[in-house]
C-alpha cells in the first residue's frame, strides 16, 4: 500500500476547522467550515472537483448534470441540486442524505502558487443523531474527502482513498481519531459541553475506524 502519511501529516498540520451551533427546539442548527491549501492552481483544483472522471478517482462516482439547476448523485452517498456556480471560484448545492437536506458551499481562493479550498456544510441535524455523534460525523467524513483529494493530486491515484483500506491501518485510525478530536475542540469552542463533545468524538472515531460495537 502506498505510504500516504506525508499528505495526511500535511493536512493535519494545516487544515482549519470551525463550528457554529444553535440548539433549536427541534434540531441542532450547525455550520461546519473546513479549509485546506492545495499545491496547485485554481483552475486545476476547480477541474479536479467538477470533472466527473477526476472526481471518480478521489471522491466517488458522481452522475448528473453539472450546471445551475441540474441534479447530481454521488454513488452510495448523497444527491442534490446545483444552486449557483461561479467558475472557477465557487459553487453551492443542496446535500440530500438520510432523508434530510442540508446546504453545501465550496470556495476556491488563490494563495500564491497554491489554492485554498473552503467547504461550508450547514443545516439542521436531528438531536437523535447530533447527540450521538456531534459535528464530527459530517466533519470527519469531509476531512477524509479532502485528504483523498490531496493524495490524488500528489500521487495521481485511480480510486478514492477510502476504498483502499488505508483508513483501517494504524495510520488511518490515528488520522480519524485526531480528526474527531479536532471537531470536538471546534464544538466546545462553539459552546458544546466538553463531556458531550468528547463522548461524541469517541463514538464518531469508532464508527469511521470500524471499531464501533453492535
Amino acid at each position: 500500500m502506498t505510504d500516504y502519511q506525508a499528505e495526511a501529516d500535511r493536512l493535519r498540520q494545516n487544515l482549519q476547522r470551525s463550528v457554529t451551533l444553535d440548539k433549536k427546539e427541534a434540531a441542532a442548527a450547525t455550520v461546519l467550515t473546513i479549509s485546506h491549501v492545495y499545491r496547485t492552481d485554481v483552475d486545476d483544483l476547480w477541474n479536479a472537483i467538477v470533472d466527473k472522471d477526476r472526481l471518480a478517482r478521489w471522491f466517488g462516482k458522481v452522475t448528473g448534470d453539472f450546471h445551475v439547476g441540474g441534479s447530481y448523485s454521488v454513488e452510495n452517498n448523497a444527491s442534490g441540486v446545483i444552486r449557483t456556480c461561479e467558475a472557477p471560484r465557487e459553487f453551492t448545492a443542496s446535500w440530500d442524505f438520510g432523508g434530510g437536506t442540508t446546504d453545501l458551499r465550496v470556495t476556491l481562493t488563490p494563495e500564491g502558487d497554491s489554492t485554498r479550498l473552503t467547504l461550508e456544510h450547514s443545516g439542521d441535524v436531528p438531536y437523535e443523531f447530533y447527540d450521538q455523534f456531534g459535528p464530527g460525523a459530517t466533519g470527519v467524513g469531509w476531512e477524509g474527502g479532502l485528504l483523498g483529494l490531496a493524495v490524488y493530486l500528489a500521487f495521481g491515484t485511480d480510486v478514492p482513498l477510502e476504498t483502499t483500506g488505508w483508513g483501517m491501518t494504524d495510520a488511518g485510525v490515528a488520522f480519524i481519531k485526531e480528526s474527531a478530536d479536532g471537531w470536538a475542540d471546534a464544538a466546545i469552542a462553539a459552546g458544546e459541553s466538553e463531556g458531550a463533545a468528547r463522548a461524541a468524538a469517541a463514538r464518531t472515531a469508532a464508527f469511521f475506524s470500524g471499531t464501533a460495537e453492535g
